[in-house]
């Protein structure tokens, strides 16, 4: 008799993510088919609830009060391999990598490391040899008496992958690792990734995926794609199907929702979200000028409007 197969990777059913109570993802249903999911859009609410970290922490200089912060699941469920992230759960069997956090000035990368393996309950010793080996996975071997101050962008990146990886978990969830990235950097930070995911599951996300760029070519080696905009899990396939002619564009809108949506159903062009936010879907033979012009049909200003795939 075969064993039964293990849970995905990351699993929703009808899932409210609220940012301090105000729902930022809606029913969001998604089943991941593979070992490697890649999230893009407007995706922030979702890390937040996966990382457990809230959002006002990525903009430290701000006032508190006027950030959005905690994550939490208000309905439905959502689970990463098979554990509740309502109850944190996840964090048993997942390696946490946030989006450039707050790293403790004076510490060095072997310190800052051990100190992770330490936490997850192993021993002295035991913890400073995990921390060599995840720093040496990462690329980071040279960088084990640094303080993490003097780090540049990349081995800070790498740094933070390593935290994640010290108690060798079964899934990495690891948020736009390569934002802002280009180049030496990004090819530094892409060999980090491509060692550190490899054998187990990972979560990740990007900010655009744009071809030729590094968060598209990070995009095309998932197994699962998932578009977020409006609120709302907007596309969702495999790299080779989705993004094989499909244009996706974020647009904000000031007012008259409902006749600019009309508008852009009569263009051939699929709507998603809204009512003032939400990703459109262009048909093969429209453009953008035709959601301009929709908006200006509906006496609908744009506020702004963004590629998310294409």
């Amino acid at each position: 008799m075969s064993d039964a197969a293990p849970p995905p990777v990351l699993h929703a059913e009808d899932a409210r993510i609220t940012i301090d109570d105000v729902v930022a993802i809606d029913r969001l249903t998604v089943r991941a088919r593979g070992e490697r999911v890649l999230c893009t859009g407007e995706a922030e609410a979702l890390f937040a609830a996966l990382t457990t970290v809230p959002l006002r922490s990525r903009a430290p200089s701000h006032d508190d009060a006027a950030m959005p912060g905690e994550a939490s699941l208000a309905a439905g469920t959502l689970h990463v391999a098979g554990l509740d992230v309502a109850t944190r759960a996840h964090l048993d069997a997942a390696g946490i990598a946030p989006l450039d956090p707050p790293l403790p000035k004076g510490t060095t990368a072997h310190d800052y490391v051990t100190w992770s393996a330490r936490l997850a309950g192993f021993s002295p010793r035991a913890a400073r040899d995990l921390a060599a080996s995840a720093l040496e996975r990462v690329g980071l071997s040279a960088f084990l008496r640094r303080t993490v101050e003097t780090l540049e962008r990349p081995p800070r990146r790498a740094l933070v992958l390593a935290h994640a990886l010290v108690a060798d978990p079964a899934v990495l969830v690891l948020e736009a690792p390569l934002a802002g990235l280009d180049g030496p950097g990004a090819t530094f930070v892409m060999n980090a990734l491509a060692r550190a995911t490899d054998g187990r599951g990972a979560i990740l996300s990007a900010e655009r995926l744009d071809p030729g760029t590094p968060e598209g070519d990070l995009a095309r080696g998932a197994t699962d794609v998932l578009v977020f905009a409006g609120g709302a899990l907007v596309l969702e396939g495999a790299p080779e199907t989705l993004f094989a002619g499909v244009r996706v564009y974020g647009v904000t809108i000031r007012k008259n929702p409902g006749p600019f949506r009309e508008e852009l159903l009569a263009r051939g062009i699929e709507v998603t979200g809204g009512p003032l936010r939400m990703s459109v879907r262009l048909s093969p033979d429209a453009s953008t000028k035709d959601i301009v012009a929709a908006a200006s049909k509906a006496r609908a200003p744009l506020v702004e409007m963004f590629p998310i795939v294409g």
